[in-house]
């Protein structure tokens, strides 16, 4: 049986807004050869349309929203099992964007911001305008007894400048300071995988992931028990897997080398 492809984005279909040699003809060859295949990302800031409008905008790949799943689905799924008593109206803050926080309403949930004790459910994404007050209003409601989540997380992500913080070091932080641990729904965790392979209808012995970052996308593979392949288009390669201890069980150097492979040409 022909096992489907889990695939991350940025630094393995693409790095930003700069291309990356042979993923367009990869997208392609999966379509033409029927082989399923769904985007998982940590990306917390763009809805599964947007995830689809960049990757046709900048980079010519076309695809429906629904190859996406993201760190954002996977909260909404963990935020339904949130218990709350009958007819309670639940509250959270959030730090992150327009998406993030309409998926959270879309919960049921209504923004608190004023009294940290009122707070159920603190969510922290990547959010570029937070200031301290709101840091101190998080890890003030965190002390109280809010739950807390962390959509993914990665300490830094690159800019045309160099790396700027992400998600996991606003989430460090105000994990420091309420001395409490996030629940994190992105990679490394197994969950986001797991919700993936859910929505394909597969289990975990169907599916490849696909990834460039041995700390979170072979990490997370490794987690959920999918077979996982590293390709040396962004941010690690083959060198690494000593240093770090974290081994793929495939390595590829670009998309001529993945496309040639057994993996594709036996249809596994």
């Amino acid at each position: 049986m022909t096992k489907a492809f889990l695939i991350d984005l940025d630094g393995t279909m693409y790095r930003g807004k700069n291309k990356i040699a042979g993923a367009k003809a990869f997208i392609h060859y999966l379509d033409q050869a029927n082989i399923p295949y769904l985007f998982v990302t940590n990306n917390a800031t763009r809805s599964h349309q947007e995830a689809a409008d960049f990757l046709a905008n900048y980079h010519d790949i076309h695809v429906s929203p629904s190859k996406f799943f993201s760190s954002v689905d996977t909260l909404v799924s963990l935020l339904n099992q949130e218990n709350f008593p009958k007819d309670h109206q639940k509250k959270v803050y959030v730090f992150g964007g327009d998406h993030l926080k309409s998926s959270i309403a879309d919960l049921g949930y209504t923004f608190e911001g004023s009294d940290p004790e009122n707070v159920d459910t603190v969510v922290v994404s990547l959010d570029s305008q937070v200031t301290y007050k709101e840091l101190a209003f998080a890890g003030l409601a965190i002390q109280k007894g809010a739950s807390f989540y962390l959509t993914n997380p990665d300490v830094q992500f690159p800019s045309e400048d160099g790396f700027v913080p992400g998600a996991g070091a606003l989430g460090n932080l105000i994990a420091d300071v309420s001395a409490s641990k996030p629940i994190v729904c992105g990679k490394p965790q197994a969950k986001i995988i797991q919700g993936a392979l859910e929505q394909l209808g597969i289990s975990a012995d169907q599916a490849y992931f696909l990834g460039d970052n041995l700390l979170t996308d072979i990490q997370a593979a490794k987690n959920a028990h999918v077979t996982s392949l590293l390709i040396e288009t962004g941010v690690h390669n083959r060198k690494d897997c000593d240093h770090l201890a974290i081994y793929p069980d495939y390595v590829f150097a670009d998309y001529a080398d993945l496309i040639e492979s057994q993996l594709l040409v036996n249809r596994v």
